[in-house]
């Protein structure tokens, strides 16, 4: 058939809108993919995908929140990161997200305290989260404190020589506060000698290892608190003023070992102390669950506990075996067991009570107890030591009942292995190995005998 002028204009201008027609309908489909996103995860166990728990949890945020990774170029956990922050951004608009090149901006970790290459800050209204472990529960569980309603009031006591929480000296908690507040909690003093009861509204109350006796109308509140299942944190120096605390720890049954603790290990660190007690290994409780370095505790003591059917223990820090309670003088050349009084490590350091009570409205909860055998580890001047600052984070966060935020269980991935029985892997070597390769020979010995002939 044969074309004339016109016809093959046409041609070409049918033609012609029908490429505009297509690079349209292509940028139309570019464009919606950006504007809306669909995902299909093909996976085993969804494995690729967030959790309906956390999809639920994004559907919360109505403002924005900022979420900063520092890491660098060449880390090899970056993409992978980047894949897990992307499917939150997807499914919230208001997740800004960041990565930064901690190398590049200094100011901007001294500012965090950024301590991990791959350590991610979340902002929020003014308070914030860092988290070094990086997992789809961590990161969850910090946007669900950070969206937290309601305040948290964290009373400390005072009037007796305790930490104080706005004191800016070595041994006092301003720094730890200032971490609380950013997380939204609210601190408060409260000296007992002024009041008749503990206020319904306090969330964790918290001794800090007091110099001067308490009272005993004072020790009498404190186990009114307990008994009606306040929450309580007792940080116990050896140095503390011991008189009314046993009727205290005797309605815990807890007692304390006599002594200091004396860690070998901290000269190996560098240290010129023998009473400092280093824990790197962490046994396996909440409080613990994302540290990754290890903690100093300054004249710590060990902790016992005399048995109660109401109350579950668990320790949660435990000095290294080599340590001992040294009861005689802390000289360099102090030697295991020569007071007989003295007993070989582990000594718990951090121990955990919880049991079943009721809250003020009658309602069924648990309540919650930690005692550590150290006050300074805390403190201003020791705050910035290794995990001592996640610890005490965490330490808060178990007591006012934020670790039972999210919990998602990582996803096994069944379809990473390849499981064949032994005739399908004879039939699969016989393929590759026989007739495969001789099929393509006989193959090119067919067209290099027809090309021969012609």
């Amino acid at each position: 058939m044969k074309l004339n002028s016109r016809a093959r204009l046409q041609l070409r201008i049918q033609s012609s809108v029908f490429l505009l027609l297509f690079v349209g309908l292509l940028a139309l489909l570019a464009w919606l993919s950006q504007r809306y996103p669909v995902t299909i995860d093909m996976s085993s166990n969804q494995r690729n995908s967030l959790s309906q728990e956390t999809v639920r949890l994004l559907e919360q945020i109505e403002t924005p929140i900022d979420v900063t990774l520092f890491i660098a170029p060449a880390n090899e956990r970056k993409p992978t990161l980047e894949k897990l922050f992307k499917r939150y951004r997807q499914l919230q608009p208001n997740i800004h997200v960041q990565t930064l090149n901690p190398d590049l901006h200094p100011d901007l970790v001294r500012a965090h305290d950024i301590r991990y290459d791959g350590e991610v800050l979340l902002e929020y209204l003014g308070r914030n989260e860092k988290i070094s472990q990086i997992s789809e529960a961590n990161v969850s569980n910090a946007i669900q404190r950070l969206l937290r309603q309601g305040e948290r009031w964290l009373v400390f006591l005072q009037g007796h020589g305790e930490r104080n929480p706005y004191g800016e000296a070595n041994h006092d908690y301003s720094l730890f506060a200032t971490q609380l507040a950013g997380k939204g909690y609210t601190i408060e003093n409260l000296t007992l000698a002024q009041i008749s009861s503990i206020p319904d509204n306090t969330d964790v109350l918290i001794l800090a290892s007091p110099r001067v006796a308490l009272l005993p109308g004072e020790i009498r509140l404190l186990q009114e608190y307990i008994d009606t299942g306040g929450n309580f944190l007792w940080f116990a120096d050896p140095e503390q003023a011991v008189d009314g605390l046993e009727l205290l720890g005797e309605s815990l049954a807890t007692g304390f070992v006599p002594g200091v603790i004396v860690d070998p290990n901290s000269r190996l660190m560098g240290l010129d102390r023998i009473d400092f007690a280093l824990i790197g290994e962490y046994p396996r409780h909440p409080i613990t669950s994302n540290l990754g370095s290890l903690s100093i505790f300054p004249q710590a003591q060990g902790i016992e506990f005399y048995g109660d059917a109401n109350w579950q223990r668990q320790n949660f820090l435990q000095s290294d075996e080599r340590s001992w309670n040294e009861t005689g003088e802390l000289q360099a050349d102090a030697v295991k067991g020569d007071n007989e009084d003295e007993i070989s490590g582990p000594l718990t350091i951090g121990m955990s009570l919880a049991r079943s009570a009721n809250d003020s409205e009658g309602q069924p909860m648990e309540q919650r107890v930690i005692i550590v055998g150290d006050a300074d580890f805390l403190a201003n001047s020791y705050l910035g030591n290794g995990s001592n600052l996640d610890i005490g984070i965490n330490l808060v966060n178990w007591l006012s009942h934020d670790d039972r935020l999210i919990s998602i269980s990582p996803r096994p991935a069944p379809d990473t292995r390849l499981e064949l029985s032994p005739t399908e892997q004879l039939v699969i070597a016989i393929f590759f190995l026989l007739a495969l390769p001789l099929g393509l020979l006989i193959s090119g010995l067919r067209i290099w005998l027809q090309r021969r002939k012609r």
